[in-house]
């Protein structure tokens, strides 16, 4: 009962203060903008003509180019209703305004011979299974390789009749046909999707499978954007609940009533815990219901966001209750929170990238004496990132051993995230297959015993101290 009077407390002071309400309209906001995220899946004609449209119009403004027009026509599928089961045949058209221009536009580097044709279409339909382009005017293709000394051993009779023969003018326009034998998808989830957002704004030039969509929907925006700002508004919002209690007045009254300082201070840090472990369960709720309205997909370890936020938030509320206690501000609580939080997230970053390269250094060694041994030695010693030295690995190795590790629950969580929604395949894609560094045992004990020493000194400042 005790308890609960004092949660009832913390939610007087957060709502008389506004900040509840600010952080309710936030949540509310959060889940409209996700809802508002929509996902089409498109066809290959609606791809091509996207990026062929951007193509031409990047084109178009150098006049050297010969200002080819890339197009695409007569698109025929085999299965219109799984799409990624089809095969596929189109005609991919160049068209210049001159022959001349057409000559302009036949250089390396633009899709217009058919062997750039063919280098392009393999570049960007790396999803689809075998494609071919046939067709096209030889007059456009240049001799490479053996190809080319032929035709420079020619007879010299050859090369008159050349001479004396008229020049084939170069057509205007150019079709190739190109056909496909399946794809590279496995299911509706992993074929291409276009995304709109705020209901009908459609972001231009971006394909993404289904998902990969709800993976990086998930990784940025909630995870990282909005559980960042839901980390900063639940500081804020409980930064002054210890400082009010610690009020002339208000400690007196608290003190007055039968319980002792220490369970009195606990049961502040607990009613904020709570507090912020409700709004953030009511808002990871509303964004995975969103998330599932839209795509289908209902990722259960989407969920695990509500505990490791939890947690994350614990720690770092006690570095709060701990500068309440000694400086009985709000604002240095907040202040001296956030320095916290960047110095927590500062020493995480850059034992990872330690343990990255002693990963790369463990791998097999190339022979002494070898450039490449020689090079990854000189990289071995050089500071990490270009400004931290390699002298001063051992301190920020120490000093991660024992903090508390916010860093590496949030990239654990990234993965979590992955791996309820990615394939195999797709997980090793991301790199997401390597052997995990930290159990979560290890992050959980070790983040519990640095809470457990700022409470415990903030419970000895509190008890000892006469206010």
């Amino acid at each position: 009962m005790q308890f609960l009077a004092f949660l009832q407390d913390s939610y007087r002071e957060a709502k008389s203060g506004w900040v509840l309400q600010v952080m309710l309209v936030l949540a509310a906001l959060l889940i409209l903008l996700i809802a508002s995220v929509g996902f089409r899946p498109v066809t290959l004609r609606d791809e091509l003509d996207d990026h062929l449209e951007l193509y031409t119009r990047l084109l178009d403004s150098n006049p050297e180019s010969g200002r080819p027009k890339f197009s695409v026509e007569n698109v025929t599928s085999t299965n219109t209703a799984e799409p990624w089961k089809a095969d596929y045949a189109f005609e991919f058209v160049v068209a210049c305004a001159t022959p001349e221009d057409m000559k302009k536009a036949n250089r390396p580097g633009l899709p217009v011979s058919r062997s750039e044709v063919d280098r392009m279409l393999q570049s960007e339909l790396q999803f689809l299974n075998d494609v071919k382009v046939t067709g096209g005017p030889p007059e456009l293709e240049k001799p490479e390789g053996a190809d080319a000394k032929k035709d420079a051993n020619k007879t010299d009779a050859n090369k008159t009749d050349a001479k004396d023969a008229p020049k084939k003018a170069l057509p205007t326009e150019v079709r190739y046909q190109v056909t496909t034998k399946g794809t590279k998808v496995e299911d509706r989830l992993a074929w291409r999707h276009k995304v709109s957002i705020l209901f009908v704004y459609e972001i231009p030039h971006l394909y993404r499978s289904l998902r990969d969509c709800v993976y990086y929907l998930e990784k940025y925006l909630v995870n990282w954007v909005a559980g960042s700002v839901l980390l900063f508004v639940a500081v804020v919002i409980t930064a002054g609940f210890i400082p009010n209690m610690l009020a002339k007045g208000s400690l007196d009254l608290f003190v007055s009533k039968p319980i002792g300082r220490v369970r009195l201070l606990v049961y502040k840090y607990v009613g904020g815990l709570t507090f912020v472990l409700i709004l953030t369960t009511v808002t990871v709720l509303g964004v995975w219901l969103a998330i599932g309205v839209r795509t289908g997909l209902w990722p259960l370890n989407f969920l695990s966001i509500i505990p490791v936020i939890t947690f994350c938030f614990a720690v770092l509320y006690a570095f709060s209750t701990l500068a309440a206690v000694l400086t009985r501000s709000t604002l240095v609580a907040i202040l001296l929170t956030g320095v916290a939080w960047g110095l927590l997230w500062g020493v995480g970053k850059v034992n990872d990238g330690i343990e990255s390269r002693r990963e790369q250094a463990a791998q097999a060694k190339p022979q002494a004496g070898t450039p490449e041994a020689v090079l990854r030695e000189v990289e071995s010693e050089q500071p990490l990132w270009g400004f931290i030295p390699r002298s001063t690995f051992p301190v920020f190795s120490a000093i991660h051993t024992i903090t508390p590790r916010t860093y590496e629950m949030d990239d654990r969580l990234v993965r979590v995230i992955a791996e309820g929604v990615l394939t195999p395949n797709e997980l090793k894609a991301k790199e997401y297959d390597r052997p995990i560094r930290t159990s979560w045992a290890e992050m959980v004990l070790v983040s519990l015993c640095g809470i457990g020493t700022l409470l415990g000194i903030s419970a000895w400042r509190f008890a000892a101290r006469d206010y």
